[in-house]
């Protein structure tokens, strides 16, 4: 059965932590935790933190969505701002997650139960021990600039966020008091649904801005309906937990020096594409591994150079 809470039906929203480095972090839950370990249950929470606060790389044991809220800052080295979403498969480290100078606050999504953070470099041990391990993120931005039309239903796929076991992600937008259905949640694993601006009528209840909506893969496709101020949201489908990989995958050029290499972070799997360069870290296209300064960062989660390896794609 869908799970529906807006944020002003949360109990004890914004509950805060005193940090010890002078900062604070704020927890709003709408699909809690349960105390039984033993539960699987999915997750839902949006986590906001004072300004320039620096929250250190690290991963999860499952899969997650999080969508930037309010505020700005930056996960790893790309800069994130309202309506980002960020994927990262279960052992995928990401970041540092930096805040701007007005804080930053993200919704997490998951569809099943995470003991918590694991940080680096203290847990690299936990990491290495997981077998056939498959790491990759990615972070795409919707777009809200779609044309509802005269049916009033508007949605666009993110291209960048889809692999070949379900997942997806979409924007959509309704004009007020129309009817549509998400996409199927079973071809991956449950779906959730983020209202964004306006609301939605759900039980002939209003569900305003901020909305989370939980559809598990067995309960079909969920029907929303506007509110009298229309909806815009974010649709997010998982994958099934340990699918597959991203289908577009590029074939390496040559050049008169021999083939182009590519090296890949063995903790996040961001790959650097020796054709390619990386303009961002001031690295033109053409620049050999070799050449890359022994200062380089993972731009996805700050590994060392070292901690690249040569790989075929």
């Amino acid at each position: 059965m869908p799970l529906v809470k807006a944020y002003d039906e949360v109990e004890n929203p914004r509950i805060q932590r005193n940090l010890a480095n002078g900062h604070f972090a704020w927890r709003t839950d709408f699909i809690k935790r349960p105390e039984d370990k033993s539960v699987d249950t999915p997750m839902a929470f949006l986590a906001e933190g004072s300004a320039n606060r620096v929250l250190r790389t690290h991963f999860h044991e499952v899969d997650q969505f999080q969508v930037i809220y309010n505020g700005a800052g930056s996960m790893g080295k790309h800069p994130v701002g309202p309506g980002a979403v960020h994927f990262s498969r279960a052992y995928t480290p990401y970041g540092p997650i930096s805040y701007s100078d007005k804080g930053l606050g993200f919704v997490t999504l998951r569809a099943h139960r995470d003991p918590g953070a694991q940080y680096l470099p203290e847990s690299r041990e936990v990491l290495d021990k997981v077998a056939n391990r498959t790491p990759w993120q990615i972070t795409a931005v919707p777009d809200f600039d779609i044309d509802p039309g005269e049916r009033g239903v508007a949605m666009k796929a993110m291209e960048e966020l889809k692999d070949n076991a379900g997942l997806a992600g979409y924007s959509v937008k309704l004009n007020a008091g129309v009817k549509a259905y998400t996409p199927d949640p079973s071809k991956g694993d449950g779906q959730y649904v983020l209202v964004m601006k306006g609301g939605i009528v759900h039980e002939g209840q209003l569900k305003k801005e901020l909305t989370v909506i939980w559809v598990g893969k067995s309960d079909g496709p969920f029907e929303l309906v506007a509110g009298p101020e229309g909806m815009e949201g974010i649709i997010l489908n998982f994958p099934v937990p340990g699918g597959g990989m991203p289908d577009d995958i590029k074939v390496t050029a040559a050049d008169g020096q021999g083939q182009f290499k590519t090296w890949q972070c063995v903790l996040c799997a961001f790959i650097y594409d020796e054709s390619a360069g990386l303009p961002s870290e001031d690295i033109p296209p053409g620049t050999r591994w070799a050449d890359v300064p022994d200062t380089f960062g993972c731009p996805d989660c700050s590994a060392q150079k070292a901690d690249f390896e040569m790989i075929e794609i």
